[in-house]
């Protein structure tokens, strides 16, 4: 804005100096526009003010790491009569790094006219890209003059991970962990009593206490119940995100390891529960991964998650909540995206 003060008061100071030195009517009726020109110009900006209206409604949920990514702001003019030179204020900014890049596009509305403009940008970094309308800058005739239109319509985009493959070993001892769940499985036969598998007839290793006697006694042949196989989650894939060790570029990678290794897993078919602490709730956040699907979901969660301050807080809160649940292995991936296994880094990873 002073800029252009500042180029208007120096041609008013010309056309003064040409009045005084030259005795033209011409330059007496360009000293008279040139002096009214503010008060017309605001006069114009204050009316066509209320008739301009934007909002940012053409941005992508996700995108991919260092590809272009295209966000529109579209601009309306409900003026008949006019048209509106204007200048919208577009920014995009990494959330965990807090850098900000912003952008001005220009354009001219006819009257009735709506126009999108586009803001092209790319992220290195994987995680929640925040895009932002700021402003609209509605310009007068010459573009000396302008008045601000706030908006502040924002938008997000989440920018994914590169999904690739982990090579680890999933042990005996992982598959035929034992935990409590709500879920069973409908292809593999356990030792929960709570729930039926299936029943069959009678073979002379069964026990005698799986028999059902009132089956048996409607098919008048023995038959035996099979317990069902409870699907809980064997594995713990703990995401620790502490502020202080936190970067964009290492949650970028930390999102990159939880997502090679969660897919991974789920395709071993090993259930595992990733979890991490969320200090603005004090509570521990966690899902389920049983498949690829619900691998996706829990990484587009992830992308969400914001750094802890306090670590004892969340250490209290850790253990408040896994009092008493017992899993086969538990695995670490920090704010610079290493993966941990008791502390430290394995070549690979033998669960």
């Amino acid at each position: 804005m002073w800029k252009r003060i500042t180029g208007y008061l120096a041609v008013l100071i010309l056309v003064i100096y040409l009045y005084f030195m030259y005795d033209e009517t011409v330059i007496s009726g360009i000293l008279v526009l040139t002096v009214l020109y503010p008060i017309c110009a605001g006069t114009f900006l204050l009316l066509v003010r209320k008739k301009i209206s934007a909002e940012l409604d053409r941005v992508p949920p996700v995108g991919e790491k260092g590809k272009r990514i295209r966000s529109g702001a579209t601009v309306r003019s409900s003026s008949r009569t006019v048209s509106v030179r204007c200048e919208v204020l577009i920014s995009v900014r990494n959330r965990i790094s807090g850098r900000k890049i912003r952008r001005r596009y220009q354009g001219v509305l006819a009257p009735g006219q709506t126009e999108t403009f586009w803001c092209e940008s790319s992220s290195e970094f994987c995680g929640n890209m925040e895009v932002e309308l700021e402003s609209v800058r509605i310009c007068d005739m010459f573009g000396i003059f302008y008045i601000n239109r706030s908006v502040r319509s924002r938008a997000s985009v989440k920018i994914m991970p590169e999904l690739r493959l982990m090579p680890l070993e999933i042990t005996r001892a992982v598959r035929e962990f034992r935990t409590d769940s709500d879920e069973y499985s409908g292809e593999k036969k356990g030792d929960d009593p709570s729930e039926l598998f299936q029943v069959r007839e009678y073979r002379v290793q069964d026990s005698v206490r799986d028999i059902h006697w009132k089956l048996s006694a409607k098919e008048e042949e023995l038959m035996v119940k099979e317990h069902g196989l409870p699907l809980g989650c064997s594995v713990l894939v703990w995401i620790d995100l502490p502020e202080k060790e936190t970067s964009a570029a290492g949650f970028s990678k930390l999102l990159e390891t939880a997502a090679s290794l969660s897919v991974s897993l789920a395709e071993q078919r090993c259930i595992h529960l990733a979890a991490w602490y969320e200090e603005k709730n004090e509570r521990i956040g966690m899902r389920r991964v049983k498949d690829e699907k619900s691998a996706w979901e829990m990484i587009w969660q992830l992308t969400e998650i914001e750094p802890y301050r306090d670590p004892a807080r969340k250490q209290i809160c850790f253990e408040d909540t896994f009092r008493g649940h017992e899993f086969a292995a538990t695995v670490t991936i920090d704010g610079q995206g290493v993966l941990r296994k008791n502390g430290e880094i394995p070549e690979l990873l033998r669960l």
